[in-house]
């Protein structure tokens, strides 16, 4: 009866943080913080530990914290040892639910418990956006503040590519629900696509490059799933029919949404420059990259450390007079390139293979959830690094060991 509560307790909590992630993420450490409470006061972490070497699935999982551990190292050859424990509690998650999972009864959640969690983060991600369509009205229309229905000011408290993030992922948990429902209930289906179609919206609303991108990439995705999986080429047209015609008119209704999108092309187009006296978003990230760049060739093997990055970043900042960079203390705008610089060669590879190997297992499995969740991530970590932030970190480890270990439940979003 004991442990029938615990485990009710951590299945409540995984709920929480799904749902608050999206809504006000300062609550999802607490959530964290009673997942972890319940794990311990449970107890039967210390059986289960020891059989996370006779069974693979326990091993594979408590594999996904390797990082965190490469982190930890990372301390030993660092001087700045005050951002480097500050940089290694940012990104505890990656050890914690790793560990947590590992070691917890299996398995975890019964089909319906899991769909219970990923509803959860989908209503997380309708109720922050009704939230912040709310206070960016009252700013349009009360204060009178210009453009508020767009990018930094409508995402208020996030930051729009994060938020994009979640929102894209929710449309992958809908679009999966959608089409797995086609010979179901018809008003559902529709309901679905009132869902998914809000959601795009807000996407395109936020402004966030990396965020169109990966919406872009869903919807080709869907298409393929249904013209593969489902043998529906129907369907995969009329998926990619409305995605374009989505685009097309929110460009001929709201053109200022694309206006950062037009701006990163003549970024890439322009001459790189790793000077910067004003800024400008898209070529400020490609003038970090190359400082950045020109940080790991000396020091490719171990990196700077865990805790002398983010000055070494500065410096390289302050050497090529980027002014922007360095006063808004800026990281690598690219998780790669952030783990190669602090981790070396061995980080850079190790980053690699947990977001590729799983994503070939998942696709090779038909785990399309799984899949795309991968894909979203790694898509986002090519131009900001995420794993830097709690908003990041949280929603990598979780969802990730979340999906990995609900494999022999197959994609149940139902």
């Amino acid at each position: 009866m004991r442990h029938h509560v615990h485990e009710r307790i951590f299945w409540i909590s995984c709920i929480a943080i799904a749902f608050f992630q999206p809504v006000f993420g300062r609550i999802v450490p607490l959530c964290i913080g009673i997942m972890v409470l319940n794990w311990l006061v449970d107890g039967r972490f210390v059986h289960n530990l020891l059989r996370v070497l006779s069974e693979p699935m326990r091993k594979y999982t408590l594999g996904f914290a390797s990082l965190y551990l490469l982190y930890l190292i990372g301390l030993l050859y660092t001087t700045n040892f005050d951002y480097g424990w500050f940089d290694l509690e940012v990104k505890l998650s990656l050890l914690v639910f790793p560990l947590v999972f590992a070691t917890s009864p299996w398995p975890l959640f019964s089909p319906q418990r899991l769909n219970f969690i990923l509803w959860g983060f989908v209503t997380g991600c309708l109720a922050g956006a009704l939230i912040f369509l709310g206070h960016a009205s009252v700013n349009e229309y009360s204060y009178r503040i210009p453009n508020s229905f767009y990018y930094m000011k409508l995402a208020w408290f996030f930051h729009p590519s994060y938020l994009s993030m979640y929102y894209n992922f929710a449309i992958a948990v809908l679009i999966l629900k959608m089409l797995k429902g086609l010979n179901g209930h018809f008003v559902k289906s529709l309901f679905m696509v009132g869902l998914i179609l809000f959601l795009a919206v807000m996407i395109l609303l936020l402004s966030s490059k990396a965020g169109v991108f990966t919406l872009g990439a869903i919807i080709l995705l869907a298409a393929l799933y249904s013209w593969k999986k489902m043998k529906s080429k129907l369907t995969g047209l009329l998926i990619v029919g409305s995605g374009v015609a989505l685009f097309g008119i929110s460009y001929w209704l709201a053109p200022v949404a694309f206006s950062r999108i037009s701006a990163a092309g003549h970024a890439v187009s322009s001459q790189p420059s790793s000077a910067r006296l004003q800024s400008e978003s898209n070529a400020d990230r490609m003038a970090v990259w190359v400082t950045a760049i020109g940080i790991l060739k000396e020091n490719y093997l171990t990196g700077v450390g865990t805790g002398d990055v983010k000055d070494a970043l500065l410096d390289g900042y302050k050497k090529n007079n980027m002014i922007p960079a360095f006063e808004h203390q800026f990281n690598a705008h690219n998780q790669y390139l952030q783990t190669f610089v602090t981790l070396g060669i061995g980080g850079f590879l190790l980053l690699v293979v947990l977001m590729v190997h799983p994503a070939l297992w998942a696709f090779r499995n038909g785990q399309v959830l799984y899949f795309a969740f991968l894909l979203i991530f790694g898509m986002n970590i090519l131009v900001e690094s995420m794993l830097e932030v709690q908003a990041g970190v949280v929603f990598y480890a979780f969802f990730n060991i979340l999906l990995f270990t609900a494999k022999r439940n197959g994609d149940t979003v139902s």
